[in-house]
């Protein structure tokens, strides 16, 4: 999803399954932005896991999502989260959405 919204994913690899890393692999990495989307939980569960990283990447801007929506689940509404994606990744206003990123910092 990320390659398909322009982005470059700096530690998943399209097709893989996600895997848990360490700290120092997210700092190395230096990201553009954290992008906050776990299975199964909505905008407002996101914001409040993402709110507990804010102080790892102090200058890296961090995003909610709904993953549950728009991440998480086989189907059309995957076009919302590429699209979500690619607002996010090139600074552009969000597509008119059932549910709105939130931008944690």
């Amino acid at each position: 999803m990320v390659t398909i919204a322009g982005g470059e994913p700096a530690l998943g690899v399209a097709g893989e399954r996600s895997e848990r890393v360490q700290w120092a692999a997210v700092h190395d990495c230096r990201p553009d932005l954290i992008v906050v989307a776990p299975c199964g939980y909505d905008v407002s569960d996101s914001a409040r896991l993402g709110g507990l990283i804010l102080d790892r990447l102090p200058d890296v801007p961090v995003w909610a999502v709904d993953a549950n929506a728009s991440f998480a689940r086989p189907g059309p509404r995957l076009v919302d989260g590429v699209e979500a994606l690619a607002a996010l990744t090139h600074d552009v206003a969000v597509p008119d959405l059932s549910w709105k990123p939130l931008r944690l910092r």
